[in-house]
């Protein structure tokens, strides 16, 4: 049967590495063509079989619990993230026309499909909204899994058939892959729109790599699912594309959104924070960055609950860039009242968490740990992994969209996971696969040990770095630090990836420990401690700069993040793969103001002083230790004067990384997420265009007595004539005049964007050039080989009398001249096609 799940791609598409954006090819098997055919533009019949409860798939998956799961006792109540909610829910794929994006490169655009699912409950009150957005892949694949030829229209596929007729699928329909974390949201109550972001044509060719241009993406479709509440459109004459009015009045946009992205989607989502800040300003609640790269030039998102995801077995964002979004957000100042998370997961790699990236990132062979074939892997199956994405991701848009406090032990590390979720078949044991930092509202801390954050060096408009000349000598509270014994106790710098096209970073501090020769780098991209130690040594920190006794009663927990210096032969050697045989170990002691003192052990509490493991990526990162203050036994926590660290004890000698101690966890647990003023020029939006019968909205009822008439939706395509085209090796000119009807209500032109009115001309330039296209660009060049559906198109002068006058380069030969016109609503008409030759 069909269970709304795109199946064509259990065949294994070709990964694309997010780095590099070459193709790195997997094994390929037969697709199987009932499923390819499901995959494609599905008939009445299967869209009906698409719209049934999700819940059924989900089980047979091994990703849900079909029943009541009774939650182990060390769960703390957070409730079973893979149990199916109460909602019956249902899948509608939307096909929304195509969005012109507004480039940086100056009178240049392009387009991107507004292609994707949204998966909603039925019958519910109106659902809270949450947006998935996907990273670089494949876009379309042959069925021996070659990349096939783009198809003549935006975002589509050449599609193949089978011997017996039956259509096949190339079409990669990445935003699929989520489903199973779509259904599971959706049963509880949630509406889920997973987007379609194939833009890999262009976005290599831009500093952030795309992110922008993502961030535009994410825009429109917030305002399409806007349109759709509100019954303003768009549709279509196809029924298993189309929204309609089925979403009237179904959407909650105004009391907090989430979004999810994944590897360039992380990107994106991260970029979205600021791009918002300075544009629409959507009430954003919660953000979650997966397996993200760090190429977005808004690297401090602000404002929001934000959480990072960090498969420790990537094979290709294999640096883990993207936990330096979560060290930029932690103490900025837009955050004060938010919480931030990052979650380091053993076993998983890049692709498993999207269902249609079937290939295994991970490439060698040869880890002990990482290598799915080693006899003695850590890595987890994908249902596995999937496993442990729902409840991560889910319990994180549950907890900071939908105000489930339930979850919160599972943002904090209370709970790493919950015993529910744990995989079944696979990993290090249910217990080591998460580890969890959490830094919470500054409201509910008290910052002891915090190197002040470092400014990103590799943003060249950023200001350069300065020396915080006491981080070692006064504490986060005023108070003095006092170390003893210790052989190094200094604030390092990581050495961070450069952005695109920027220098690699550098700062004011000695780099963090590292061994090139064995790939061990610290990948906790922030200011931080080293602390290393050949014998009995302490470090301690005052709570009040008169030595003043503190109450920290009100707090739960005292929480620190550190990471062992795989590197350093002064700490345990491991075997790559149990960690727990090299576990580091310290005291941690609270001292109060009678002198009396309360000691426990920081490994009794977390596995952060266990290394990491695998010998491929010898990640360095920095993970919590979150110790209940009901350890400290027999000091008045109402009185306590100071933190002590005490090394070379439970371990003779070791090196340590160390960051972020201090007190948190009130009883308090609201957030308070707030878009913050504005901090740049307005975010630049693209606009959405869709072909003749995609426009307009279903006939408003007639008004009532009394009543206000409805609002007139602009369903006229303007009107457009190319007068002149003219091209030489040197010059282009193309000449042309527009008029735009739009609405009237008693013979004049309603006011605003219904009212007409022409927007732009958009002229392409293009020639074939392989399986792929080249197209005109706005330095007068053509551009490299692109896929044909991403079209480059240069905006012309004037609206109803237009022109494109520019000096080029043209090669000898014949090129195809598009014209299209785009009024203020929208609706857009291609004024020529017409082949021209250049001698």
């Amino acid at each position: 049967m069909d269970d709304g799940t795109p199946r064509f791609v259990a065949a294994s598409a070709p990964a694309r590495t997010q780095r590099t954006g070459t193709l790195r090819r997997s094994p390929i098997t037969t697709i199987d063509r009932r499923a390819a055919r499901s995959a494609g533009r599905p008939g009445p019949a299967l869209a009906r079989v698409r719209r049934v409860a999700l819940t059924l798939l989900l089980g047979l998956l091994g990703l849900v619990t079909l029943g009541p799961a009774a939650a182990a006792a060390d769960d703390r109540g957070v409730p079973d993230p893979l149990a199916i909610g109460p909602q019956q829910v249902k899948k509608l794929e939307y096909d929304a026309g195509t969005l012109l994006l507004n480039l940086p490169t100056a009178g240049q655009t392009t387009t991107v499909p507004m292609k994707g699912s949204i998966v909603y409950p039925v019958g519910a009150e109106p659902s809270k909204v949450i947006i998935f957005l996907h990273g670089r892949h494949s876009v379309c694949i042959g069925t021996t899994g070659t990349p096939s030829a783009p198809g003549p229209s935006p975002g589509t596929c050449l599609d193949s058939t089978a011997p017996d007729g039956t259509p096949i699928s190339t079409d990669v329909r990445s935003y699929g892959g989520y489903d199973y974390l779509s259904a599971n949201l959706a049963s509880h109550g949630y509406a889920v729109m997973s987007i379609e972001a194939n833009i890999t044509g262009f976005d290599n060719g831009y500093p952030d790599a795309g992110a922008g241009a993502r961030s535009q993406v994410i825009q429109a479709s917030l305002r399409l699912l806007d349109r759709w509440n509100n019954g303003r459109g768009p549709v279509t004459d196809d029924p298993d594309t189309t929204i309609g009015t089925k979403l009237v009045g179904k959407l909650e946009l105004s009391s907090g959104i989430g979004l999810m992205g994944h590897s360039r989607g992380g990107d994106a989502v991260t970029d979205f924070v600021t791009y918002n800040r300075n544009g629409s300003r959507w009430p954003l609640a919660g953000v979650l960055a997966l397996a993200p790269t760090y190429y977005s030039l808004n690297r401090t998102p602000e404002g929001t609950n934000y959480a990072t995801l960090l498969p420790a077995c990537d094979g290709d964002v294999s640096n883990l860039q993207g936990a330096r979004f979560f060290e930029n957000a932690k103490y900025a100042a837009g955050n004060a009242n938010v919480a931030k998370t990052q979650f380091y997961v053993q076993g998983t790699d890049h692709n498993y968490f999207n269902t249609v990236w079937t290939g295994d990132d991970f490439s060698s062979t040869t880890d002990p740990a990482c290598s799915r074939g080693a006899a003695s892997s850590a890595r987890l199956t994908p249902s596995d992994q999937r496993r442990v994405g729902v409840a991560l991701m889910d319990g994180f848009l549950r907890r900071y969209v939908g105000g489930e406090k339930a979850f919160a032990p599972l943002m904090t590390g209370a709970v790493t996971l919950p015993s529910t979720a744990y995989p079944l078949e696979s990993g290090v044991g249910g217990p080591q696969t998460v580890k969890t930092s959490y830094i919470g509202p500054e409201s509910q801390r008290l910052d002891i040990l915090r190197p002040t954050p470092m400014v990103d060096t590799s943003d060249t408009t950023a200001p350069p770095p300065a020396v915080d000349a006491t981080a070692t000598t006064v504490a986060a509270t005023g108070a003095p630090i006092v170390a003893t014994g210790l052989s190094t106790f200094q604030v390092c710098r990581t050495a961070a990836p450069p952005g695109r096209g920027l220098p690699a970073t550098s700062g004011p501090y000695p780099d963090c420990p590292a061994d090139t020769a064995s790939a061990t780098a610290n990948r906790s991209i922030g200011t931080q401690f080293t602390v290393a130690w050949d014998g009995p040594a302490s470090l301690a920190a005052g709570l009040d700069p008169a030595g003043a006794a503190k109450d920290v009663s009100g707090f739960g927990v005292l929480d620190l993040r550190a990471a062992v210096n795989r590197a350093d032969p002064r700490n345990p050697k491991g075997d790559d793969v149990h960690p727990e045989a090299a576990t580091q170990d310290l005291d941690v002691t609270l001292v109060d103001e009678a002198g009396r003192r309360a000691s426990t052990n920081a490994a009794r509490w977390s596995t952060a002083l266990q290394p990491s493991i695998g010998t491929r990526f010898k990640h360095v990162v920095l993970n919590g230790i979150r110790i209940p203050l009901s350890a400290f036994a027999g000091v008045d926590l109402t009185r306590i004067t100071s933190v002590e660290l005490g090394f070379g004890v439970r371990t003779a000698t070791g090196s340590i990384q160390l960051a972020d101690v201090g007190f948190q966890e009130t009883s308090a647990t609201d957030v308070d997420p707030r878009v913050p003023p504005r901090n740049g020029p307005d975010s630049p939006e693209g606009t959405v265009v869709g072909t003749p019968e995609q426009q307009g909205t279903s006939t408003p009822p007639p008004a009532g007595p009394g009543t206000k008439p409805a609002a007139c939706v602009d369903r006229w395509r303007p009107k457009s004539a190319v007068r002149r085209i003219r091209a030489s090796r040197t010059r282009l000119l193309v000449v042309g005049i527009a008029s735009d009807r739009g609405c009237t209500r008693g013979g004049k032109r309603v006011a605003g964007k219904a009212g007409g009115g022409v927007r732009r001309t958009l002229v392409a330039v293009g020639q074939p050039s392989g399986k792929g296209c080249r197209y005109l660009t706005a330095k007068g060049r053509m551009s490299g080989r692109l896929p044909c559906t991403q079209t480059i198109a240069l905006n012309a002068k004037g609206t109803s009398g237009w022109s494109l006058s520019r000096s080029v380069r043209l090669a000898k030969g014949r090129y195809t001249v598009t014209v299209t016109t785009v009024d203020r609503s929208g609706n857009a008409v291609r004024a020529a096609r017409q082949s021209v030759r250049v001698r």
